[in-house]
């Protein structure tokens, strides 16, 4: 399931810091629909940092997490009751 943030939200990482090694975000464009990638300085790229639109285009936005970050092994949450 995705949850949605409203685009206020977002606060843009200082990419002189970073460089270009965080993981992209997923966007959500009123007209054309979800978009994996970044805004930086007002723009927004796609995951290749490819110049798509401006940003105020973008209404809601998405975290992405890897595959290891939200899976649960259900044996370690279950709790034994006791007999």
């Amino acid at each position: 399931m995705i949850h949605w943030k409203s685009i206020d939200e977002f606060i843009e990482p200082n990419w002189e810091k970073l460089g270009t090694s965080s993981a992209p975000v997923l966007f959500w464009r009123e007209q054309k629909g979800a978009l994996l990638g970044y805004v930086r300085d007002g723009e927004l790229f796609d995951h290749k940092w490819i110049y798509v639109c401006d940003a105020n285009k973008v209404s809601h936005f998405s975290e992405v997490n890897g595959p290891e970050s939200n899976v649960v092994q259900l044996d370690e949450k279950r709790t034994l009751r006791p007999d």
